[in-house]
């Protein structure tokens, strides 16, 4: 298994702005946040790089959006302008179990759950449907191997995370 690295994608908050909410300013770039998803209080702080251009009032990003995801430098990339201070909810999410890749080191697919694959390769969706949907197992380790059994002889690289 390997450490999970975030790609950057911004997807899994890209709905949080019905959860995250700034409820109010403790002064210029602090402010209190509640997740009610969960209840946390949360006591946020805009990092440095940020301060410059973060301002909730003037945001031009959807509403579903968190309040403090922004676009990145690079084309395609959000990144968290108060991760250092970001909420347990979000510090402990992982929105992949698994990422599966072909030959040519190209995401070819996503598992966030046991039969949850996201993917558009119509060959890596035929293997799931056919041999890996059906596997039944209790341990979630067990099954992972079955999985990576199923695809490594297929071609593909398999990255599994903790």
């Amino acid at each position: 298994m390997v450490e999970f690295v975030c790609t950057l994608c911004g997807k899994c908050c890209m709905g949080m702005g019905k959860y995250v909410k700034i409820k109010g300013s403790m002064g210029l770039n602090k402010y209190i946040c509640v997740h009610e998803l969960t209840n946390e209080t949360v006591f946020a702080t805009v990092e440095k790089p940020y301060r410059e251009d973060f301002d909730p009032d003037e945001r031009d990003t959807p509403d579903e959006w968190c309040p403090f995801l922004n676009e990145g430098e690079e084309e395609g990339t959000f990144i968290c302008v108060i991760h250092g201070t970001h909420p347990k909810f979000c510090r402990d999410f992982v929105c992949a179990s698994m990422r599966i890749y072909t030959q040519d080191g190209v995401e070819a697919g996503k598992v966030s759950e046991k039969g949850s694959l996201v993917s558009s390769d119509d060959h890596l969706n035929a293997l799931w449907k056919e041999q890996i949907n059906p596997i039944i197992t209790g341990s979630d380790e067990v099954w992972k191997e079955k999985a990576v059994g199923v695809l490594e002889p297929e071609g593909y690289r398999i990255e599994v995370y903790d």
